[in-house]
Parts: structure tokens; sequence; C-alpha cells
């Protein structure tokens, strides 16, 4: 079956987290993604977790459908062989701190020389230039300097970290993701690659561009319950039940306000939809009243935008997830998500496993017209790692 993204071909020097979530997805609609890892450990990804049966769950998570070559960058040879494989592979995303690949003999300007139709994503914390680009960092870091941190909490002055990584991913990974594609486009016209220059930092930024407007036009309060998609208006909130659990309330339009409160029989809020404390204390009120389960029972023919706050493990359960086609098992019952895109033409590759570090190394040399001899070589000498 024909594949959305068939035939593109990817060198992925990245690791982690934004890097490798971003070329799954690329692996999942059908691009050949080759990790070039270190023969030493390979890509930290895969030892980092509180156990190793944590580290190898959350490494597979990122990593399926590609294949690993293990090559040592810093020797002349695997250098080399790097170069060579332009040839042939037409992408390279790399999440190093800028100025790596330059010290590695493999910057852009070598790169782009070697092949003038090389599209390289190079992904950081604060972009390849600027004050900050060699300041090191983490998702948290980046919601804190662009402003998103501040807005997350409750009123007693309490900041809460969210459970996903909203830097790395969103502003990180599909803003990778967007600007490749772009740069595809763009080379389909021309003939010409170019280098796409993702920060963290500007991804997570960008994404508060109508906070920003609401902000200056007196509209919201950029703090903890201050903004209106945050907690601080009666229909857009979070409402503890009687069993502890939670309902989330999107309320927002006022056809579905009006449709909350005809629901409970209390025409008498229809008027404080943007109400102040007081509303927000009666409305809780209400929600106390009764179990998550039974609300979740009670609005489920009302069309109020009313839902449970779930856990991840309760999430994944729900027939919704199933329904979607979002979570399959591998050979070992193992449970994953899967990739999002419903493409109708060309839909996702069934998931696969991920590669164990140089797996595919003897493959790919082979493929690049290298004798058995001098792959044994190689890897006497350390510049080649051939995994089971």
């Amino acid at each position: 079956m024909e594949r959305a993204l068939q035939g593109l071909k990817v060198l992925d020097l990245s690791m982690n987290l934004p890097g490798p979530y971003m070329t799954w997805l690329l692996a999942s609609l059908g691009a050949e993604v080759l990790k070039v890892e270190n023969p030493q450990g390979g890509d930290f990804g895969r030892s980092m977790g509180a156990s190793p049966e944590a580290a190898r769950l959350s490494f597979d998570s990122v990593n399926r459908n590609k294949k690993s070559l293990a090559l040592n960058l810093k020797h002349v040879a695997g250098r080399e062989i790097f170069l060579r494989m332009l040839d042939d592979y037409d992408v390279v995303v790399e999440g190093f701190r800028p100025g790596t690949m330059n010290k590695l003999g493999l910057g852009w300007p070598e790169l782009s020389a070697r092949q003038p139709r090389l599209i390289q994503v190079s992904i950081s914390g604060y972009g390849q230039s600027g004050p900050y680009r060699l300041r090191a960092g983490h998702d948290v870091n980046y919601l804190a300097l662009c402003g998103v941190l501040a807005m997350g909490g409750s009123r007693e002055d309490e900041l809460a970290i969210a459970g996903v990584q909203i830097a790395d991913v969103a502003g990180g990974s599909l803003m990778a993701l967007s600007g490749l594609m772009a740069a595809v486009v763009q080379r389909q016209r021309t003939g010409q690659g170019q280098l796409v220059d993702v920060a963290m930092f500007d991804g997570a930024l960008s994404m508060a561009t109508k906070l920003l407007a609401r902000v200056q036009a007196g509209a919201d309060e950029p703090a903890p319950r201050g903004m209106t998609l945050n907690g601080r208006y009666p229909c857009y909130n979070v409402y503890r039940t009687s069993d502890d659990g939670f309902m989330s309330l999107g309320a927002l339009e006022p056809k579905f306000w009006q449709g909350f409160c005809q629901a409970l029989e209390r025409p008498d809020l229809e008027a404080g939809q943007f109400g102040g404390a007081d509303v927000i204390d009666e409305v809780q009120a209400i929600f106390a009243s009764r179990t998550c389960e039974q609300w979740e029972k009670f609005f489920k023919n009302h069309d109020v935008c009313c839902e449970p706050v779930l856990s991840l493990e309760e999430a994944v359960q729900r027939p919704l997830v199933a329904a979607r086609g979002m979570l399959s098992k591998d050979d070992q019952g193992r449970e994953f998500l899967n990739s999002p895109f419903k493409l109708s033409a060309s839909p996702p590759l069934p998931e696969g496993p991920s590669p164990r570090l140089g797996q595919h190394s003897r493959e790919v040399l082979l493929g690049l017209g290298m004798s058995p001899e001098n792959i044994e070589k190689l890897v006497a000498e350390g510049t080649l790692g051939i995994g089971p």
C-alpha cells in the first residue's frame, strides 16, 4: 500500500524525546528512518528510566518502525561513512546543542555542499542563534521562560507542571515536523534543501499568540486561574465531585452554558456564565452533590461540553480510544499509543518494533558497497557497532 511519505529517507541523530517523537511520526507515514547512534550505549533514551523495563518501554514508544546504525561520528571513518550516506538519504534530523555538528565536521555548510538537496532539521532548546543558544534546558525551563508555566496552577500561588512535555512535543517535535514538510514541498519546486532551525522555546512561545493579544487588550490576566481558558470563569473550569473526582466544564459558547443551566434546572445561573467566585462556588456545590460517574451519566445526552477528568490509565481503556485506533499491543502484550494520523488513501504503517542498537549496521554498510572484511575492521576499531 502506498504511504504518504514513502521515498523520504531520514538519518536520525536525535535522542530522548523531541527528535525521536517527530521521526516516529515520519516513520508511521512511510518514511525510512535510520537512527544513527553511538556504538557505546546509543540513544540516551535506551537507558533513561527508573528501571530497565521503564527505559525499554519509554524508548520503544517513540522509536518503532525505525532502523539502527551504530556509528561513531567522532572517528574519521565514521564521518566519511555518514557523508557517503547523503547520496541516498535526503533528510537529517539532529537535536544536539548548537555547534556540536560543526565540531564533528558535519556542520550545515559541509553537509549542504555534499548534498544540495539535503534538508537538515536542527531541534534545540533556544535555537541556533541568540544569547541562549548554548544554554542547557528542559521542557519546564522553556515553559518557564516563555510565560506559559506562570499561567498554570491554583489561585494560592501554586504553579503546576503539565503531565506531558508541551515545549518538547508541541513546541519541538510538531513544529519540526511542520517545518520539514514545508521544506520538502519547497524542494519539490526548487530542487534545493535548507536548514530548519527549530527552538522548543520559540514553539512554546508561539502557542501563546492569542493569549498575548487578549492580555494586551486587558481581557485576561496571565496568572493561574486569571484567564478565560484556565479557570477564571464558571463556564470553563474543573469541579470536584463527591467522590473526589473531577468534571471538566467547557461551556464557553452561550448555547452550551445555557444548555448546562437548563440541564441542571438552574435558570438563575444563566446570567453568571462569566461571573466571579460566587458563581464558581455555586457550581462547585452542585458538582459536589454527585460522583464523577453519576455526572458522566447525567450529561451523556446533554450537549454541554462536560466530561470526566480521567487518569491516563483510565483514558486508554475507554471505548473512544479503541474506536479511534489509538492503542495497540506488541507481541509481548505491551500497550503503546499509535500514530494519530488518519489518512484515507495512505494510512500509517502498522506499529512495528523499535530497533536494537546497531541492528541494521551490517545491512546499511553492505548497501553502501562495503565489503564484509572492511565492516569487521570498522567494528574492531570501534567505529561501528553490530547489534544482535
